[in-house]
C-alpha cells in the first residue's frame, strides 16, 4: 500500500505539468494584453510598454512558462499582476474557505443522497421511490446558481431564516455554519441526486444476490440486511461516484461562491480572469487540480479497506 500510495505521488507531477501547461496556453491566447488592463484606460502607450517589460510579457510563450514552473519548483507561485501580492498567500486565505464549502456540501451530498437512495431501493416502486427519483432528476438538470438564487429568495428574504453573505470561513462555529448552510445546500443538491441513484441502483443489483436471500432466509431482519450486508457490498460504485463529485464541487464553487459573496478560490478565479491575472489563475487552478487528485488517491485506498479483495501492488 506505502508503494502504491508513493508511486501515485510521484504521478502527480505529470498531471499538474500537463494542468499547467494547458492553462498557460489558454490564457496565452486569449486576445489582448494584461498590461492595459493593470495599466488602466488613461495610461499611455509608454507606460504600457513598460509594464509588459516588468512583467515579462513581451517574452515568447515558452520562456514565460519555463520562469513560471521554475518557480513554482521552489515553491513560489509568483506574485499577482493586479495586487503585487505573493500568490501563494492569497490562496491560502481563501482555499480554507473553499475546502469548507466543498467538504460541508459533500458531507450534506453524501448523507442526503445515501439516506434516500437506501429508502427508495428497500421501497422499490412505491410513492417515496418514484418522489426521490423525480427530485433526483430535477436535481441533476437544475443549475446551481439557479438553485442558489431560489434559495435566496425563499430563506434568505422570504422567510429571513438563513443569511444569504457573510460567511467568515470557520465553519467550526455557530455563526459560520448558519452562514455556509445555504451555499453548501445549493452545491451539493446536485450531487446529492446523482448519489441517490447510485446508492439506488447499486442496492438493487445486491439484494437479489444469493446470499441476500440466504441471510432473510434466516430471519435476518430486513434493516441488518440492507445496511449491514448488502450496504458493504454496494459502497464500491457509491464511493467512485462521491470522489468524482468532489471535484465538481470544486468546480462549482466557482459559481456559488459568486452568487453567495464567499470569498473562496472560485471567486478569486474570476476576479483573476477579469483582469488577466496569469499568476493568480495559473495558481488556484493549480491548487485545485492538486486537491482533486489527492482525494481521487483517498478515494483509491478506502476501495482497499472496503473490499480486502482490492489489493495494490
Amino acid at each position: 500500500m506505502v508503494k502504491y500510495i508513493f508511486k501515485r505521488l510521484i504521478q502527480l507531477i505529470p498531471v499538474l505539468i500537463g494542468v499547467s501547461i494547458a492553462v498557460f496556453l489558454m490564457i496565452y491566447l486569449i486576445p489582448g494584453n494584461a498590461a492595459e488592463i493593470i495599466a488602466g484606460p488613461t495610461a499611455t502607450k509608454e507606460e504600457i510598454q513598460n509594464i509588459t517589460v516588468k512583467l515579462g510579457l513581451d517574452k515568447p510563450a515558452y520562456i514565460q512558462y519555463l520562469k513560471y514552473m521554475s518557480g513554482v519548483l521552489k515553491g513560489d507561485l509568483g506574485y499577482s499582476f493586479q495586487t503585487g501580492q505573493a500568490v501563494s498567500k492569497a490562496i491560502a486565505v481563501r482555499y480554507v474557505n473553499t475546502l469548507s464549502l466543498a467538504i460541508f456540501s459533500a458531507l450534506i451530498s453524501i448523507i442526503l443522497g445515501v439516506t434516500t437512495g437506501i429508502i427508495a431501493a428497500a421501497k422499490r416502486n412505491s410513492w417515496f421511490d418514484r418522489l426521490c427519483m423525480g427530485i433526483s432528476t430535477f436535481g441533476i438538470s437544475a443549475p446551481s446558481f439557479w438553485i442558489g438564487l431560489l434559495l435566496i429568495v425563499v430563506f434568505g428574504v422570504k422567510l429571513k431564516l438563513l443569511p444569504i453573505s457573510g460567511f467568515n470561513g470557520k465553519i467550526w462555529t455557530a455563526d459560520g455554519f448558519i452562514h455556509l448552510l445555504m451555499p453548501a445546500i445549493t452545491l451539493g443538491f446536485g450531487s446529492s441526486a446523482m448519489i441517490s441513484r447510485m446508492t439506488r441502483s447499486s442496492l438493487l443489483e445486491i439484494i437479489h444476490q444469493d446470499y441476500i436471500q440466504t441471510a432473510r432466509a434466516k430471519g435476518v431482519k430486513e434493516k441488518i440486511v440492507i445496511l449491514k450486508h448488502a450496504l458493504k457490498n454496494a459502497l464500491i460504485p457509491i464511493i467512485t461516484i462521491v470522489g468524482i463529485n468532489f471535484g465538481g464541487l470544486l468546480g462549482g464553487a466557482v459559481v456559488v461562491e459568486s452568487v453567495f459573496a464567499i470569498n473562496g478560490i472560485g471567486r478569486l478565479m474570476v476576479q483573476a480572469i477579469s483582469a488577466r491575472d496569469f499568476p493568480m489563475i495559473q495558481g488556484s487552478v493549480l491548487m485545485v487540480a492538486f486537491t482533486f487528485v489527492i482525494i481521487n488517491l483517498i478515494v483509491d485506498i478506502l476501495y482497499a479497506a472496503i473490499d480486502p479483495r482490492i489489493q495494490y501492488n
